[in-house]
C-alpha cells in the first residue's frame, strides 16, 4: 500500500482524517473519547451543551423500530435532550481532560453549543470553552426537538429567528478567536435564507445537516410507540440521499466555506460520497448506537483501502471531484428530452427492455410491478412476453426493480444498453451525451432520446 495522507485542514485546524463523531451521547463521557482514539479517529465533537434549564429526560429515551419488520432494522428514534451537564460544570468535571487527552493524541476537540435566546449567554459559554482548551466551537441551530426538553427557545425553534441567529454568529465570532461553525437542520426552509445570513454574519463552516424528529404507532395498542411526542433523529441509511442532495444543494450557495457532512453515514462508501462531492470532514452518528465504536476504525481503513485502489494519496487527490456533476439538473438545455413529452399509445418510448433469459427466474415481480402492464409471464411457455408498443414509458423502474438484474434499458434503434441499473449515470446523463455545443434535433424541439 502507497503512503497515503488521509489529513484534512479546515480553517487552520488539523484533522488526522475526515472521520469524526456526531453530536450525540457517543461523547457523552471521557470513555466515549477513548473509544474513539483506540479506533483513530480524526477529530472529537461532544454532545451539545446548554446553560438552558432543566436538563433532563425520562429513561430509557431510544427507542428501536425493529420491531415494526423489514425497513425498519436500522432505524430508531430518540427522545433525549442536550448533554446533563450545564457548560461550567462540564468545564469543571470534563472538558480540561478532554482537552489534553486530544491535544496528547493530535486530534481538535470541538465542542457543541446549544444555548437560548440570550445572545451573552453563548457569548460567554463560546468564552468558557475556548480557555478550557476547545479548538473549535459548532453551533447547534439544527436539532429538532430539544427545545421540548428545556424551559426556552434552543436548536430549532431557535433557529426560525434568522437576525436573532445572526447577533449570535456574529456576537460569538468577536468574542472568540477559534473557527465557529453552525449545524443546520434539514428541516430549515427556505434554507438558502439561513446559509446565506449565517455567511453574512461570519460562520467559519457549516455542518449539514442535523436530522428530522417523527414517531410511530402501536397499531394494535392504539398509542404511541416507546415514548410520548415526536422524538428526534429519524434516520437510517434512507436519510444518506436526502441528506447527500441537501448538502450539494447548500454548497451552491456556500463556495468554499468548509462543509462537515452530517448523515446516513454506515460504511466507508457513504463517507468517500460525502468527500467526493467536496465535504472536508464527515460525521458519523447513528450507526455507532447500533455497530458500536469499532465502525469508526472500520470507516477509516475503508477510506484508505479505497483511495489505495484508485491510487489516490491524499484526500485532496478526490475531494470535491463529483461536486460539479452533482450540482448539475437534467435541465432540457443539458439532457436530450421530448417536448412535448408524448403518451405511449402517441410515440413508442425511445428506450425499452430487455430481459437477460439465463438469468430470469419466471418470479413474475416485473409483471407485478409494472403500472403499464409491459411484462406478462407465461410460466407454461417457461417465457415473457414484453408489450414494448403503447405501454412503456421507459422509465427504467423494471431495471431496479428485478430481484436478479435480469433486465435492462435499450436503445430502440441502436440496442445499445442505455441503462442496467448498477453503476454510474445512464446513458442520456453521460457527459458526451450533452447538447452543449450541439445542433437539437429539429424533429423533438430539443433533441431525440
Amino acid at each position: 500500500m502507497k503512503r497515503i495522507d488521509l489529513s484534512v485542514q479546515v480553517c487552520g485546524v488539523t484533522f488526522r482524517n475526515p472521520i469524526i463523531p456526531g453530536a450525540s451521547d457517543i461523547i457523552l463521557t471521557e470513555r466515549g473519547i477513548m473509544k474513539c482514539i483506540e479506533q483513530g479517529i480524526g477529530g472529537i465533537l461532544s454532545k451539545s451543551f446548554t446553560s438552558a434549564e432543566p436538563r433532563t429526560r425520562a429513561r430509557p429515551y431510544h427507542f428501536h423500530y425493529k420491531v415494526f419488520g423489514k425497513g425498519f432494522e436500522n432505524n430508531w428514534i430518540s427522545r433525549g435532550g442536550a448533554h446533563v451537564l450545564s457548560p461550567e460544570e462540564a468545564i469543571e468535571k470534563l472538558i480540561p481532560r478532554w482537552s489534553r487527552l486530544c491535544k496528547d493524541e493530535g486530534i481538535p476537540l470541538i465542542l457543541s453549543l446549544a444555548d437560548s435566546d440570550d445572545v451573552g449567554e453563548w457569548v460567554r459559554d463560546a468564552k468558557l470553552f475556548e480557555d478550557a482548551g476547545a479548538n473549535m466551537l459548532e453551533l447547534n441551530f439544527g436539532c429538532p426537538h430539544a427545545h421540548s426538553e428545556t424551559d426556552k427557545r434552543i436548536t430549532a425553534s431557535l433557529a426560525e429567528d434568522l437576525p436573532l441567529v445572526k447577533e449570535i454568529i456574529s456576537s460569538v465570532k468577536k468574542a472568540v478567536k477559534m473557527p465557529v461553525g453552525g449545524k443546520l437542520g434539514i428541516i430549515f426552509y427556505p434554507f438558502v435564507h439561513h446559509v446565506k445570513g449565517w455567511m453574512e454574519a461570519g460562520i467559519d463552516f457549516l455542518t449539514c445537516h442535523n436530522s428530522v424528529s417523527g414517531m410511530l404507532i402501536d397499531v394494535e395498542q392504539e398509542i404511541p410507540f416507546g415514548g410520548l411526542g415526536a422524538g428526534g433523529y429519524e434516520m437510517g441509511p434512507g436519510y444518506l440521499a436526502l441528506n447527500l442532495g441537501r448538502t450539494v444543494e447548500v454548497m451552491k450557495l456556500t463556495g468554499d466555506l468548509p462543509i462537515f457532512a452530517s448523515g446516513g453515514v454506515w460504511e466507508s462508501r457513504d463517507a468517500i460520497m460525502y468527500v467526493l462531492i467536496g465535504c472536508t470532514v464527515v460525521q458519523v452518528c447513528q450507526s455507532i448506537f447500533k455497530n458500536g465504536y469499532g465502525l469508526f476504525g472500520d470507516i477509516v481503513s475503508g477510506i484508505e483501502e479505497w483511495m489505495d485502489r484508485k491510487g489516490y494519496t491524499s484526500i485532496d487527490d478526490f475531494r470535491g471531484k463529483v461536486r460539479d456533476l452533482a450540482s448539475k439538473s437534467s435541465r432540457p438545455e443539458l439532457i436530450s428530452m421530448e417536448w412535448p413529452f408524448p403518451m405511449p399509445e402517441e410515440k413508442s418510448s425511445p428506450v425499452i427492455p430487455i430481459i437477460d433469459t439465463d438469468k430470469c427466474i419466471l418470479c413474475e415481480k416485473c409483471e407485478d410491478f409494472c403500472l403499464s402492464g409491459v411484462f406478462r409471464v407465461n410460466k407454461k411457455k417457461d417465457s415473457i412476453d414484453i408489450n414494448h408498443e403503447n405501454n412503456c414509458w421507459g422509465c427504467g423502474d423494471c431495471v431496479g426493480w428485478c430481484p436478479v438484474n435480469a433486465i435492462k434499458l435499450i436503445d430502440r434503434e441502436t440496442k445499445g444498453v442505455v441503462w442496467d441499473g448498477l453503476s454510474g449515470l445512464a446513458k442520456p446523463y453521460r457527459r458526451e451525451n450533452w447538447l452543449v455545443g450541439q445542433t437539437k434535433s429539429k424533429s423533438s424541439g430539443l433533441g431525440s432520446s
